[in-house]
């Protein structure tokens, strides 16, 4: 529930936007599938989607595992009945979480298509913390690997790792395809100057500033770190001195100590902001910049495909998570993933010259445009998985 509304009425929930996608632009007969999260389950219609919202049994009684123990054995029978009845592919997002486990068991003989969101596979270094959640979580998904390699069909992959991982570690059967989640283009689109000019104002934003913007915000705050948020402070002092009041910094997603102490510096924070709000900061902004570090494992990232919608050019190692040949190559400025000094110097001199050639950029906004379109819209998506499901 989102404000007393369900999820899916916001537009939210990858599999709901992806099944919105699959009807509207492909043509296909869909059905959103999730647990509810209540011991009662929900049949409504959301955008033309039937949406099933399956019982939920809570594990823990504490509640205090997330997700990780909530269970849904219904959804498992209802999603089985559909394939066998109507011939239905399954298409099964995060296929590391434990109620795709109960699904995928009851499916090794059809064909299905899996998703990745993000999680990384299981490691020994997570095994041997003394959290007994992260370690419980571990062996959970250690367990689930071995049922990977049964999977008849294709694993939708948001990063290059994950492709090697289950091609080369696990040598699963399956297709392994890059192919990440997508965005709206048709919504996201660049605005006029004279909408600019007056967001900057509202905000006292000097008009011929360049507004660098970034989301380092994740589930809690220390994870942060994977996006890169203890080197923001160098950045800045970096960049002001090179440059001075002409940068302007916002930071979004950030909270507690680091907000406070962030803000004090000079830079502009904000914590978890509405989507929406988040968008006219980006959409208003010139460069997205993301110094990701070796440990984080979300491929491209939502908000980089935000952003190069809206025209912006993106500075981040996180591109190096894509094959080659589909990276963007006007907007998309590569660098290393940032896990010393020397590769935070070369994220930040890729940075400069990005600013340096600011104009340039802005000049550039409909290729931008143009070439994310080609990896990161719906229409993509949608491609990509129409050739998959004629291949099962």
């Amino acid at each position: 529930m989102i404000d007393g509304k369900l999820a899916e009425e916001d537009g939210q929930g990858w599999h709901f936007r992806s099944a919105l996608a699959l009807r509207r632009l492909g043509g296909f007969a869909v059905e959103a599938v999730r647990p509810s999260g209540e011991s009662q389950g929900l049949v409504k219609v959301v955008d033309e989607i039937p949406l099933v919202l399956t019982p939920t049994l809570r594990l823990s009684p504490s509640h205090m595992l997330w997700k990780w123990d909530e269970v849904s054995p219904e959804l498992a029978r209802y999603v089985e009945h559909r394939v066998s009845r109507d011939g239905y592919i399954p298409y099964i997002h995060e296929y590391r979480a434990l109620n795709s486990e109960l699904v995928v068991r009851r499916l090794t003989d059809h064909p299905v298509i899996l998703q990745h969101h993000g999680s990384s596979p299981p490691s020994l270094s997570r095994l041997m913390n003394p959290s007994p959640f992260s370690v419980a979580k571990e062996l959970s998904k250690i367990k689930r690997e071995g049922l990977l390699r049964k999977i008849h069909g294709v694993f939708f992959v948001v990063n290059i790792r994950e492709k090697k991982y289950l091609e080369e570690v696990l040598g699963v059967e399956a297709r392994v395809l890059f192919r990440t989640m997508a965005v709206d283009f048709e919504k996201l689109r660049p605005p006029a100057w004279e909408e600019v000019q007056r967001f900057r104002e509202a905000l006292g934003i000097p008009l011929d500033a360049v507004v660098l913007v970034s989301y380092v915000g994740i589930f809690r705050e220390e994870a942060s770190f994977l996006k890169g948020l203890h080197y923001i402070p160098v950045i800045w002092k970096m960049l002001r001195k090179e440059y001075g009041g002409r940068i302007v910094i916002v930071l979004t997603g950030v909270s507690g100590r680091w907000r406070d102490m962030l803000r004090e510096m000079g830079i502009r924070v904000y914590g978890f902001l509405p989507h929406q709000e988040f968008l006219r900061f980006l959409s208003t902004s010139d460069i997205y910049f993301f110094p990701a570090t070796g440990g984080y494992y979300g491929g491209p990232g939502v908000a980089v495909m935000e952003a190069m919608a809206l025209g912006k050019p993106v500075v981040s190692p996180t591109f190096l998570e894509m094959p080659r040949e589909a990276i963007p190559r006007t907007g998309a400025v590569v660098t290393p993933f940032v896990g010393n000094a020397k590769d935070l110097n070369v994220f930040i001199k890729r940075l400069k010259y990005v600013v340096d050639n600011v104009e340039v950029f802005r000049a550039r906004t409909s290729m931008i445009r143009e070439e994310a379109h080609r990896v990161f819209s719906w229409e993509s998506f949608v491609r990509d998985f129409t050739d998959a499901a004629r291949g099962l």
